[in-house]
């Protein structure tokens, strides 16, 4: 065989080989475990409601627990209530 057939040959491969991969990969994100079609009519209204929930959570607890802030002055690293 010729080196110009060789090359194209092994470009030929890595060109299919590159092309299983994402294929792969694609079909493992959108269909596997960490992927899924979108969730359609009482799902997806349950997942909003679940949000709701947990955002609701998250305001009252900023609420009892205000944030911390630092001294405007740079060498006083400690915290100081707002």
């Amino acid at each position: 065989m010729s080196p110009t057939t060789l090359i194209l040959l092994l470009v030929l491969l890595l060109t299919v080989l590159g092309s299983a991969v994402l294929l792969f990969i694609t079909v493992k994100y959108y269909w596997g475990e960490r992927g899924a079609p979108p969730a359609t009519g009482d799902a997806r209204r349950e997942q909003k409601e679940a949000e709701l929930r947990l955002r609701e959570k998250q305001i009252e607890y900023s609420e009892t627990h205000p944030r911390e802030t630092r001294s405007p002055d740079f060498f006083d690293n400690r915290k100081r209530n707002a």
